[in-house]
């Protein structure tokens, strides 16, 4: 047997060990189509490592514990959609977990919306956060939620927005891309379309103004100057342009739109119009001239105005038809006859008129019957009904009076909607003479004739007679009722060889039976070859008892010779809830009102000196408001703030003394010694910094023996308690004799020194110099009470005395002055740049459009303002504006600022300091512009925003306007 050494053995065996410790373990190992599962310490499977149940390998972790809350995600606004941003942060932890998936992403569209697999719009797989943009077409809510690699959701982040998104602006937009049937419905406006882009034949005639810039303020008005010499731009009528005209008969019109129309299409004409004080002419006119298919004119629709030359501007309006085989009409202004001045037109407005009762094809109307054809005995009983009666188409002149009763007409068949006297209010049909209407009422010595007034057409009386003789026309009847009032009015021309007593327009009154019971007119005793005249007015007789009919006719009386040519005739009822008493009565010239006794209270009309009256109880006018807006009143009570030339009147009572302030009396006595100050009065008051006050004491003094000295001060304790310590604001001495004496301090102390607040006064005396033993008593007894009081006496007045030995003095004393200044220029500045020459003298600020761009505006005043200022130091400065225009009717905000402009620059510049002041439309007023106007060397004012808000955009009167600029330095020199 072979011998073993066993230590050898051993030592082998444990280098083999030792090896083996060090090497990995399952070195030699291997899965062969199994998989290797992984336990925590609890026994709970968190991995499966090689072949997975689906044939695939690798490791898959399961059963993880939940990731944490992700923080809030960051919304933002983008194109189509909204984007998420997450910062890699989370609420409950500081790292990522190492078995972190990805973030979820979920929106929903309502506050608090649960999240779930419909929720989900997308994920983030980076720890580190990023950006994702979620589509969205709405506002949307927004949460995270973490996932690990386990699939195991953590808590949700908490939820941000709503977010929606952004909205599209042009340069995003490529060219072509948006077509007709990507535009929402009124998305595209007036101020998206350009200049010229759009003719007549491309618009449809509707009820909204037809002409396009009709305050004159666009690039379209420009270019209509450009090609017409005699027309340019002026200020507005509250607005900052308008078109001026030459009154020359060179002058041709300005065309500003052309429109197709329609025969028989009603328009509604208004344009604002003022005249120069130099101005002489027929009249200024605003029209529609009728172009049939060939282009030929036909006649003239006109808004005919007479300006009073120098007078403000006004407001005309007129309603015009177009004539058989009108198919376009061209709007235009002009100025007829002028031989001098200029005329200006603003806001313009060509409306459709749409009437209710318009005639259906295949209904009867008045052309087609002649009055008096269709009669009750013509119609049997009932089978004439409303269904056959197109709505206006008969009116009182194709019916015979009395012929139609109530017998005659089904019950419920004929209701509001059948009835109709004058579409407009007036009971003349076809006023203008225009149509067959006329022609069918003419009878023997009365024609047609053209041109009339405005119009293609009038009517012509032929008044040759061997004698006076009465020629009247008839224009139409209507029903009428006891005390029913008219207003009648018409236009007239009598020829240069009429002879006559007067023409005009008359209603006659008919009983039932057609008997006469008076009459209504309106008329004058026309100059015989004069131009036309308009007579018109509130009929004085109203319709007498037992009225049943009213027949409107034309009138010539006396007459014998020659002819009245008549256009546009108007009858229209004085609207009034009953013919007596307490009553409101509305005509074309107003409204008034009436109490039970029938007398007028309150009339607001035109036509008359006031154009509002308030009437007592006796019939006397109260208060009344002229045609210049003066007023005057009884007692007025203002529940807000009352101004006096722009001041506000609270403001006024400021400048004056307010009086006493505060008062003491006292009967009492105090004795004092040598020992020093001794009380005797305190009085408090509250001190306005602004005021200047004067300080009185009043009491009696008593030495028991002569000699010495008494020392009297005033006080001042502030707000607390005063003591005999107390600062002195003022002191007297007197010597002491025997008995009785009256001490007597006062002073005045501008509140600005005491200081704003409580200010407790102290009164103090004490005796010096006396002999031994002397006492001294200050007191007031019932009859000759002691008393100290503080009286406002009125504004601070700053200190102006110096010191004058008497020899003269090479000084000259400080005075304080008060001087008002009216602007000497004044102007507008394009994009704050150079100056505006098409404003003139007006002051516009702010941003309207880009044709101007942000504007300002400077004021200036007078050289006396640099020569008074010149060594002085300012106390105060005031600055009156008046705004007549603002954007919003509630007004704006003005900016106003300082410059040093001698004279208006060619350039715009101004101070940077500001202030900002809410002003109202039509509202001038001071305001106190101290803290920016604090400098000698300023000489005026700057209206600066430098704003595109509309909040900003106004226009002040300038100089030479009705309102100009004002400035109130007060200033010590």
């Amino acid at each position: 047997m072979t011998n073993i050494d066993i230590g050898t053995r051993l030592a082998a065996i444990e280098r083999r060990l030792a090896t083996a410790q060090r090497s990995s373990r399952l070195v030699h190992a291997s899965l062969e189509d199994t998989a290797l599962e992984v336990f925590d310490e609890s026994g709970s499977l968190r991995a499966v490592i090689g072949q997975q149940p689906d044939g695939t390998s690798g490791v898959v972790a399961v059963n993880g514990p939940p990731p944490p809350q992700p923080a809030k995600p960051a919304l933002a606004s983008v194109l189509s959609g909204v984007a998420v941003t997450w910062d890699g942060t989370f609420l409950d932890a500081q790292v990522p977990p190492l078995d972190f998936s990805r973030i979820e992403i979920h929106t929903g569209t309502t506050d608090g919306f649960l999240i779930n697999e419909t929720t989900l719009r997308s994920t983030l797989e980076s720890p580190r956060g990023g950006t994702l943009i979620i589509p969205a077409s709405e506002p949307v809510f927004v949460r995270l939620m973490a996932r690990n690699s386990s699939g195991t959701p953590g808590d949700p982040s908490p939820q941000a927005g709503p977010t929606g998104p952004a909205a599209i602006v042009a340069q995003e937009v490529l060219d072509g891309i948006i077509d007709a049937t990507k535009l929402a419905e009124d998305a595209v406006g007036r101020m998206h379309i350009q200049v010229g882009a759009v003719g007549h034949n491309e618009l449809g005639v509707g009820t909204g103004n037809l002409v396009p810039d009709p305050s004159f303020e666009g690039q379209l008005t420009a270019q209509l100057l450009l090609a017409n010499a005699a027309w340019s731009t002026t200020g507005g009528n509250r607005s900052p342009r308008a078109v001026r005209g030459i009154a020359a008969a060179t002058t041709q019109p300005l065309q500003l739109t052309e429109l197709p129309v329609s025969p028989g299409d009603r328009f509604f004409l208004a344009a604002d119009i003022r005249a120069s004080a130099d101005w002489a002419g027929d009249s200024a006119r605003f029209y529609l001239r009728w172009l049939d298919a060939a282009g030929a004119v036909l006649s003239y629709g006109i808004l005919k105005a007479s300006p009073v030359a120098g007078g403000p501007w006004t407001r005309h309006s007129a309603q015009v038809q177009a004539p058989a085989g009108a198919v376009r009409a061209i709007v235009a202004l002009s100025i007829y006859l002028g031989t001098g001045g200029t005329v200006d037109y603003d806001n313009v407005e060509v409306r459709t008129v749409i009437a209710a009762g318009m005639v259906l094809a295949e209904s009867i109307g008045t052309p087609e019957l002649a009055a008096g054809a269709v009669t009750a005995t013509k119609v049997a009983a009932k089978t004439l009904t409303a269904r056959e009666i197109k709505a206006l188409s008969l009116t009182g002149d194709e019916i015979a009076t009395n012929a139609l009763v109530a017998r005659h007409i089904a019950a419920g068949q004929l209701n509001a909607s059948h009835l109709a006297i004058g579409v407009d209010g007036n009971l003349v049909a076809d006023p203008s003479f225009e149509g067959q209407t006329t022609v069918d009422r003419l009878k023997t010595g009365w024609t047609v004739v053209s041109p009339g007034r405005d119009s293609a057409k009038a009517v012509r009386a032929d008044c040759t007679a061997e004698t006076p003789t009465n020629f009247n026309l008839t224009l139409g009847t209507f029903p009428a009722t006891a005390g029913q009032k008219v207003w009648l009015s018409v236009d007239l021309q009598a020829s240069a060889d009429w002879i006559g007593a007067k023409a005009g327009l008359y209603v006659r009154w008919n009983d039932a039976s057609g008997a006469l019971l008076g009459y209504s007119s309106v008329s004058v005793t026309p100059v015989a070859g004069a131009p036309w005249q308009t007579v018109s007015g509130l009929a004085p007789i109203a319709a007498p008892p037992q009225a049943a009919v009213g027949v409107i006719r034309l009138l010539s009386d006396d007459s014998r010779a020659g002819s009245v040519t008549y256009d546009n005739a108007h009858c229209r009822i004085v609207i009034g809830s009953r013919p007596t008493g307490a009553r409101a009565e509305i005509s074309p010239v107003g409204l008034r009102l009436y109490d039970t006794e029938g007398g007028e209270r309150v009339s607001l009309v035109t036509g008359q000196p006031n154009f509002l009256t308030l009437a007592g109880t006796n019939g006397t006018a109260v208060a009344t408001i002229d045609d210049r807006g003066n007023g005057a009143f009884g007692d007025l009570a203002v529940a807000g703030s009352l101004s006096v030339g722009g001041v506000r009147f609270d403001s006024r009572l400021a400048e004056t003394p307010r009086g006493v302030v505060a008062i003491g009396r006292h009967t009492g006595a105090v004795q004092a010694g040598a020992a020093g100050n001794y009380g005797f009065m305190e009085l408090a008051f509250n001190c306005d910094a602004s005021r200047l006050y004067r300080i009185v004491l009043d009491a009696h003094v008593h030495p028991n023996v002569s000699g010495g000295e008494a020392v009297v001060t005033l006080r001042d304790g502030g707000g607390s308690t005063p003591t005999i310590n107390s600062p002195s604001i003022q002191e007297t001495v007197m010597p002491l004799g025997g008995g009785w004496q009256r001490v007597h301090l006062e002073t005045f102390r501008p509140g600005r020194d005491f200081g704003s607040g409580l200010h407790r006064l102290l009164s103090t005396f004490r005796v010096q110099f006396g002999p031994a033993g002397q006492v001294l008593a200050m007191f007031g007894a019932p009859g000759y009470p002691a008393h100290m009081v503080v009286e406002d006496v009125g504004p601070y007045v700053p200190d102006t005395g110096i010191l004058n030995a008497g020899g003269g003095t090479a000084t000259q004393p400080k005075q304080q002055y008060e001087r008002t200044y009216t602007a000497s220029w004044s102007g507008s500045y394009a994009n704050r740049s150079g100056y505006n020459s098409n404003y003139g003298s007006q002051c516009l600020q702010g941003h309207f459009s880009s044709n101007n761009g942000i504007q300002a505006a400077l004021i200036g005043f007078p050289s006396a303002l640099a020569s008074d200022l010149e060594g002085a130091s300012i106390q105060s400065v005031q600055l009156y504006l008046y705004y007549a225009h603002w954007y919003y009717n509630s007004g704006g905000k003005a900016v106003i600022k300082a410059h040093g402009h001698a004279s208006r620059p060619s350039s715009f510049s101004c101070d940077s300091d500001s202030q900002t002041i809410e002003w109202g439309k039509n509202v001038g007023k001071w305001i106190d512009i101290s803290g920016i106007f604090d400098s000698t060397t300023w000489r005026g004012v700057a209206l600066d925003p430098n704003n595109t808000s509309l909040d900003y955009y106004g226009r002040a009167e300038g100089v030479g306007e009705g309102h100009p600029p004002q400035l109130k330095v007060t200033y010590v020199k």
